[in-house]
């Protein structure tokens, strides 16, 4: 078996949004209904660890970006998110095109998942993306 195929099986996208970046401070992405990502309607295993990965990209060099993962508790949706156990730096990344990924520690209780993008400046317009994804023990 080659070594894509061993990865590949442990890697599971859980949900990928793109989102406009241009005169707002802050948007979060959205990744269909209803919006954010509950994790047990997704291919996520208790077992699994959960990875994040942004971009952003510009043709312009002076905005910085920043990404953040939050997460909230089931019984009240993600109405009340709190910025969740991440690792990485995801803050005030660029000027110009940004990158970033992060494990996310889920946390019982709090299987919802909300992702954000935030812009420092007022003269560059982003193109922002975040794909969320189960990784499995065999990666």
């Amino acid at each position: 078996m080659a070594v894509n195929d061993l990865a590949s099986a442990d890697l599971k996208l859980l949900g990928s949004a793109k989102v406009a970046v241009s005169n707002t401070d802050w948007n979060n992405f959205d990744f269909g209904d209803p919006n954010d990502i509950h994790l047990p309607d997704t291919a996520y295993a208790h077992s699994d660890k959960v990875l994040v990965v942004f971009t952003a990209t510009t043709s312009g060099s002076g905005d910085l970006v920043s990404f953040s993962v939050q997460d909230a508790p089931d019984d009240d949706g993600i109405g009340t998110p709190a910025a969740a156990a991440t690792d990485g730096t995801l803050t005030e990344l660029g000027p110009g095109d940004a990158h970033a990924h992060t494990f996310v520690r889920v946390q019982s209780g709090r299987p919802w998942l909300r992702c954000r993008v935030s812009k420092v400046g007022t003269a560059d317009s982003f193109t922002a993306t975040a794909k969320v994804y189960a990784v499995g023990s065999g990666v």
